[in-house]
């Protein structure tokens, strides 16, 4: 049953994972132009015309997401919590003090503007919470 169990769960992941040959070529194109150095480069297919990217660059975790045609919409970079900007940081500490951060990333959208993404588990649950640079929490 447990060989079974992985095996289900195996086959799921790997059927929510598309193979480049699916990706759009104006997709595929973009990324490798603008991230040739780009390691264990991974494709999903987000929405009906979004397609996400994870891949290793540089010893850092990143996502990009495009539209079918190959317009990059965002990059999401994983980094320390210590790059966060001071507002930021200051701001995260304020309205959860004591809280465990799991995960943060810097988010470069595609009108030129910067978001930070902070992971939290508060309760058993994780919470995903926005910030512009300035501290403000935007979800």
């Amino acid at each position: 049953m447990k060989n079974f169990i992985i095996f289900v769960l195996s086959f799921l992941l790997y059927a929510s994972t598309i193979h480049a040959t699916v990706v759009p070529n104006a997709v595929k194109n973009a990324f490798q132009k603008k991230f040739p150095n780009a390691k264990k480069v991974k494709w999903e297919k987000e929405k009906t015309n979004e397609y996400e990217v994870s891949f290793n660059l540089d010893r850092k975790e990143v996502s990009v997401l495009y539209l079918s045609d190959g317009k990059l919409i965002e990059v999401e970079t994983e980094i320390f919590d210590t790059e966060l900007p001071k507002p930021v940081a200051e701001s995260l500490n304020k309205k959860y003090p004591n809280i465990k951060i799991s995960e943060v990333s810097k988010i470069e959208r595609s009108d030129n503007s910067i978001v930070y993404e902070a992971e939290l588990k508060i309760g058993g649950k994780k919470i995903d919470l926005l910030f512009d640079e300035n501290g403000n929490v935007l979800n």
